[in-house]
């Protein structure tokens, strides 16, 4: 999830990669699917906030030098403990509604809220 989101950050329409991603996660409430995933939701948004600021001329050096010292995933990834994931479509209804509830726009706010606790997204 990852790294699919960095690529398509870059070859895409700018903020077109994590609109995939939430398409991806919906689809996969769907019968056979593994269910919708706030984990590679966390996954999604990291790969391209990295694509972002590792292409920003402002933060690229930063970024650069950061990379070569990571010893850990959590050093890209925020932590994903007690994110929901699995929801099939009824309990993504149940419990979210839509992609522009209230409730679901906490997790994603919570996701990012992570994701600036990590010096790599920190300007």
């Amino acid at each position: 999830h990852f790294i699919i989101s960095a690529a398509l950050e870059l070859l895409s329409e700018q903020g077109m990669s994590l609109a995939i991603g939430e398409f991806k996660e919906l689809m996969d409430r769907g019968k056979g699917g593994s269910g919708y995933s706030f984990v590679d939701l966390a996954a999604d948004m990291s790969g391209t906030e990295f694509a972002r600021v590792a292409t920003e001329p402002s933060t690229a050096l930063r970024v650069q030098n950061a990379v070569a010292r990571i010893q850990s995933e959590l050093e890209i990834i925020p932590p994903i403990d007690g994110l929901p994931e699995g929801l099939s479509k009824q309990a993504f209804t149940e419990q979210y509604l839509r992609v522009d509830s209230e409730a679901y726009l906490k997790e994603v706010k919570e996701i990012k809220r992570r994701m600036g606790l990590l010096p790599l997204y920190q300007p």
